[in-house]
Parts: C-alpha cells; structure tokens; sequence
C-alpha cells in the first residue's frame, strides 16, 4: 500500500509540474503490472486511476501541505517528543491492530513518527506562523482587545453594579453577583468573530481603557450590559491573540489559501482540478492569480 501511494505522489507531482491546462496525468509505464489474481492483472495505471478518484484530492493537498510544512516549520523537541508520545499510546490503545497497520503500509514505527506524526504536528502550526507573518492587518482586521463585560436583564440592577465598580467598593464579580448577573467578572479576549451583541460589539470596539465602566441597552432592549477595555496594547497579550485567532475559520482558510500561493500551488490535472476545487476551494490559488491577470489584462 506504502509504495502504491508512491505511484500516486508521483503521478501528482507530474500533473503539478506539466504545461497544459485541462490536461490529464498519465503514467508512462501504466501498463506495467503490479500484481496478479487469478487471469486478473492489475496495472500502475488502474492503482493509479482508483486510487485518484478515491484519494486524489486529499493526498495532493496532504503532500503539499507536508512539503510547506517542512520549509516553514522548524521540527522542535517538544514535536519529537509529542510525535513519540503518541505513538506509544496507539502501541498502548490499539496493540497488535496498530502494528499489524503498520505492516501492512510497509512502515517502521520510525518511518511512522517522522511521514506522519511529525509532519502533522508541523502542519499544525502554519495557521499560528501566518498570523505571526500578518499580525498588524490581522489586528486591524479582528480587532482584538481584552475586556470585562457584566450583563444585566434589569438596568436598575445594571445601574446599582456600576455605582460600585466606579467608587470601587466592588469587584467586577461582587458587583456581578450582588445584582442579579450570571456573569463571572473575569476580563476575556473579544475579536470581532465573538459572538456578541450587535450594540455591545459597537461599543465595546469604540471603547478605550480610561473609559472606564460603560452602561449600554442591548439592540433589542432585553438586557443590559456593563463594559470595561481592560487592556487593548496588543501585543502584550500577543500569544493569546495569535491563539484566539488560529481558532477562527475564516483565518484558516486565509492561512491555506496565503501558504499555497506563496509556493506556487497549481493543478493541471482537469480530475484533480475538479476534486479538490469541490472539497479545498481555499486551495486553489491558481484561480487568484488568473482572476487577477484577466482583470488587469481588461482594464
């Protein structure tokens, strides 16, 4: 199975590198056999044909992704040692089924930690190297800031909080608590993607730590909120940002689509085109860049 995936990396990598568009990948010696059952021979090209319309899309974005990994990711000892780590609680939780895997893919337990575990815990890390890479736009973007926000259903209960918060007889959770709220006073990071109502939102983006304590209605009336910025220098709470903002989904696939165009992913195979454009759209960073040269070529 390892070296029948081979066939298929390789036949990948050629549709990668080849001049036409809308074309499709062939192996040269597709006809040569691999195997025998029976009057039945099975050739590259029909391992290579099932395999593409099974795993095609997958294993192009899979390999491509390794290979960004390892140019912009360092393998650290925290990763062998997680990569080690995980290994023995397979050997431990799947016993003799997880070695019986590994020989049927033809891998060493090595050959499994440094093609796989290793490689995933590198591909892991991208989104977090792509905000590092982006920080300020992504900031500007998201908008992160750290804040305490106390809710109220009763603006009299809102009102008596926020007496004690500014004459500074109470904490943000006794303040909380004495009246009527389930909040916890505790300060947590908000990015523009935290779910939030419409007005709070507003205010609390166009809120400033001197502000000190700000009453606002929510959109609909129901409820009342109590807003202190507690702290809005970003980058002293940078990890957290980056942590925050790996979360969301739109960085995600900003992340893959930023990545593969900076290596030059492009797809000339017209079947692995059109799989991967139905499952990784983020991916194909070629319809970017054509989009961008009709456009200029139009005006």
């Amino acid at each position: 199975m390892k070296k029948a995936k081979y066939v298929l990396a390789s036949v990948m990598l050629l549709s990668v590198l080849s001049g036409c568009k809308d074309a499709s990948a062939k192996l040269k010696d597709s006809g040569t056999p691999l195997f025998s059952v029976g009057s039945k021979t099975v050739t590259k090209g029909d391992v290579y044909s099932v395999m593409n319309s099974m795993d095609g899309a997958s294993g192009a974005v899979s390999s491509a992704t390794k290979y960004i990994s390892s140019k912009e990711i360092e393998v650290t000892d925290e990763m062998k040692q997680n990569a080690q780590s995980t290994l023995e609680s397979y050997l431990a939780y799947y016993g003799d089924s997880f070695t019986a895997y590994l020989e049927q893919n033809d891998m060493t337990q090595d050959e499994y930690v440094a093609d796989y575990l290793i490689p995933s815990l590198q591909a892991s890390e991208l989104v977090k190297k792509y905000i590092t890479d982006n920080f300020a736009a992504l900031v500007e973007r998201y908008k992160p800031v750290k804040a305490t926000i106390l809710t109220f259903t009763a603006s009299e209960d809102a009102d008596a909080a926020l007496s004690e918060l500014k004459d500074g007889s109470k904490s943000a959770a006794e303040a909380a608590s004495g009246h009527n709220s389930s909040s916890n006073g505790q300060s947590q990071l908000y990015t523009t993607e935290t779910s939030l109502d419409s007005l709070v939102r507003t205010v609390l983006t166009s809120s400033k730590p001197e502000d000190g304590w700000v009453k606002t209605p929510n959109a609909d009336g129901s409820e009342f909120s109590l807003i202190h910025v507690d702290n809005a220098d970003t980058e002293s709470f940078r990890d957290e940002i980056i942590t925050a903002l790996a979360g969301i989904t739109n960085v995600s696939s900003d992340s893959s689509t930023y990545w593969f165009k900076k290596y030059g992913f492009h797809i000339y195979d017209k079947t692995l085109y059109d799989a991967i454009s139905a499952d990784y759209p983020d991916y194909l960073v070629q319809d970017i860049k054509e989009a961008a040269e009709t456009e200029t070529a139009e005006k």
